[in-house]
C-alpha cells in the first residue's frame, strides 16, 4: 500500500463521502466494510441544506432531490393541540428545506459517484487489528479467511457506533444510554393525523410519535415511550404492537401495513478524541445521539469534508499540526450537537405536568421570536455552524458581516445583466481566493504566488444587497477552504499574513 494511501473503514454515507472527497483531492483511497451489502433499510432519513450544498459540488444534489421529498415545515402537537408550526423556507441556502430521502437512496447515489471515480468498496472485509508505532499497521480479514497486512499513511474510522477503529485505538466513548424506549417503522397509514408534506411530532405525557412522509404511500414512524411496552417473548414487532403504542400517545392513525419495524436504543456519546496519531474518527464512530433534528448522517458527512482537505494539504507538505484542527473544529460541533439533541429530547419527552404546561404555553411564543427561529433553522440545516474560534482561521478585519471561520453562502451575482451565483461554478476541491474590489496588479500577484488556489476577482457592484451586507464594499481578500468555510479575511496590506496562511495550508 502506498505511503500516502488513506484506508477508510466503513462504507456508509460518511465513509463513501470521505472516499469521494479524498479522491477528488488526488489521494489514493481504499475503503472496506465488513457488511456484505449497502443499507437495505434506513434509520438515517433527513438530508439537510448544508449536505445538499456539498452534494451540489459532486453533481448529486438535483438527483437526490428528485429521489426524495422536500419538507418545508414541522408541526408540534401536544395532547392533539398544535403548539408550534416551524418553517424551514428561510434557510439561507439555495436549498431552503429539509430533504426526506431513505438512507438506502443516499448510499446508492454516493456509491455510484464513488465508483465512477474508480473507488469500489471491498465488502466482507473486516479490520481485525490496528497498531501505531511511527506508522500504521493494520490487519484485515477477507471473506475467505485470508488476512492482509496494510500500512496506510492515514486511516479514517467511519465504522459506526460500535466502531472497531475506536475500540482498537483505546479511545473512550463518553456518555450513556437515554432511558426511553424507541421504535421505528416505515408503514402505510391512514387517519386524520397522517402527515402531508411536513414533519409532525405528537406529544402526550412524555411519550412521542414522530411522522414524516417518505412517499405518497409510506410514512416513517418513530415512537418514543417512557415505559417499555409489553411484548411477549423474543418475537418480532407486529403491526398490532405498533398500533397500541401509537394509540397510547393519542395519535389518530391506523397502520395498514409496514415495510419494516424495529426497536432501537439511543445513547448520547462522544469520542474523547477524534484524532489518534494518523487515525481519525468520523460520523457515528465519533458521536452518537438521539434522532432529534435529523443531524447524525449530515454531521458525519460534514466531519469528513472538514478532514479530507487537511489530509491532502499535509500530504502536499503542510505542517502536520493542521490535522489537529479537525478535532478542534468538529469536536466542538459534536459537543454542541449532543447538547442540542439532549435538550430537544428532554423538551419533547417531559412528563411532569407542570413542565408540560409550561412548555406548551411558552413554546409557541418563543419560537415566533426571529432570533430563535434564525438560530434553530441555522443549526438544524447546519448552515450556521462556524469555526471563528479555530486556531487555523485568521481574520484581519474589514467591513461586511461575514468573518473568517464562517460558511460562505452561494450569493447572487449580477454581471452585465446575467444572473449567476458566487459558487455556482465551484466544483473543484481547491481553495478559492476572492479578491474583492482589487486592481489587476493585486490579482496578478495573488495568482503568481498561490499555486494550489484559484484566484477569483470580484466587484461589489456585482453583488446584490445581501451580498454587500455579508462581504462589504471595501477592498479585501477572502480565502475559501474546500469545505466551504472562509479560512482567511483581510484588507489589502496584509499580504504577508495571507502568505503565512497560504504556507500553513500548502497553497504555495
Amino acid at each position: 500500500m502506498a505511503n500516502n494511501t488513506v484506508l477508510i473503514v466503513g462504507a456508509g454515507p460518511t465513509g463513501m463521502t470521505a472516499a469521494i472527497e479524498l479522491k477528488r483531492l488526488g489521494m489514493d483511497v481504499r475503503i472496506i466494510d465488513k457488511s456484505e451489502h449497502m443499507a437495505r433499510y434506513s434509520q438515517a432519513l433527513v438530508v439537510q441544506a448544508r449536505t445538499l450544498e456539498q452534494f451540489q459540488r459532486y453533481g448529486l444534489a438535483d438527483r437526490a432531490i428528485a429521489r426524495g421529498r422536500k419538507l418545508n415545515e414541522a408541526k408540534f402537537y401536544s395532547e392533539g393541540k398544535l403548539i408550534v408550526n416551524f418553517t424551514l423556507d428561510h434557510v439561507e441556502s439555495r436549498y431552503p428545506f429539509a430533504l426526506f430521502i431513505p438512507q438506502s437512496e443516499t448510499e446508492a447515489l454516493l456509491n455510484g459517484h464513488m465508483e465512477s471515480m474508480g473507488v469500489r468498496t471491498e465488502r466482507s472485509v473486516e479490520l481485525v487489528s490496528l497498531k501505531q508505532n511511527g506508522e500504521i499497521q493494520a490487519t484485515v480479514r477477507h471473506v475467505d479467511g485470508r488476512t492482509e497486512e496494510l500500512s496506510p499513511r492515514w486511516l479514517i474510522g467511519c465504522d459506526g457506533a460500535h466502531s472497531g477503529v475506536r475500540e482498537k485505538t483505546g479511545t473512550p466513548f463518553e456518555g450513556g444510554r437515554v432511558g426511553i424506549s424507541f421504535f421505528l417503522a416505515d408503514a402505510e397509514i391512514m387517519g386524520p393525523d397522517a402527515p402531508a408534506d411536513e414533519l409532525s411530532l405528537h406529544l402526550s405525557h412524555g411519550n412521542v410519535v414522530f411522522m414524516g412522509r417518505l412517499t405518497d404511500r409510506t410514512v416513517r414512524l418513530i415512537v418514543a415511550l417512557h415505559e417499555q411496552p409489553t411484548i411477549d417473548g423474543e418475537r418480532d414487532l407486529t403491526i398490532d404492537d405498533f398500533q397500541r403504542m401509537v394509540d397510547q400517545v393519542g395519535v389518530r392513525i391506523q397502520i395498514r401495513s409496514a415495510e419494516w419495524m424495529t426497536p432501537f436504543h439511543v445513547t448520547d456519546r462522544q469520542a474523547k478524541h477524534y484524532r489518534i496519531g494518523n487515525v481519525f474518527l468520523a460520523g457515528d464512530a465519533s458521536h452518537i445521539h438521539s434522532p432529534v433534528g435529523g443531524q447524525g448522517m449530515n454531521t458525519g458527512i460534514q466531519d469528513v469534508a472538514n478532514l479530507a482537505w487537511k489530509v491532502a494539504a499535509v500530504t502536499r507538505g503542510a505542517d502536520d499540526s493542521l490535522l489537529d484542527s479537525y478535532e478542534e473544529e468538529r469536536g466542538e460541533v459534536g459537543r454542541a450537537l449532543l447538547r442540542f439533541t439532549e435538550r430537544g429530547l428532554k423538551f419533547a419527552t417531559a412528563s411532569n405536568p407542570v413542565v408540560e404546561k409550561l412548555r406548551d404555553t411558552l413554546a409557541p411564543i418563543i419560537v415566533k421570536l426571529p432570533p430563535v427561529q434564525q438560530n434553530a433553522v441555522g443549526f438544524i440545516s447546519e448552515t450556521a455552524i462556524e469555526y471563528r474560534s479555530s486556531s487555523i482561521v485568521a481574520d484581519y478585519g474589514g467591513d461586511g458581516h461575514l468573518r473568517a471561520g464562517d460558511r460562505l453562502p452561494d450569493l447572487q451575482l449580477r454581471n452585465r445583466g446575467v444572473r449567476s451565483t458566487l459558487l455556482g461554478d465551484w466544483t473543484e476541491p481547491r481553495h478559492r481566493v476572492f479578491g474583492l474590489n482589487l486592481d489587476k496588479d493585486d490579482i496578478d500577484i495573488l495568482r503568481s504566488n498561490l499555486r494550489w488556489a484559484d484566484v477569483v476577482p470580484l466587484i461589489s457592484s456585482d453583488l446584490d444587497d445581501e451580498g454587500r451586507r455579508l462581504l462589504g464594499d471595501e477592498g479585501k481578500m477572502f480565502v475559501l477552504r474546500p469545505d466551504g468555510y472562509i479560512g482567511f479575511r483581510a484588507r489589502m496590506g496584509f499580504q504577508a499574513e495571507l502568505m503565512n496562511h497560504a504556507r500553513h495550508n500548502a497553497l504555495v
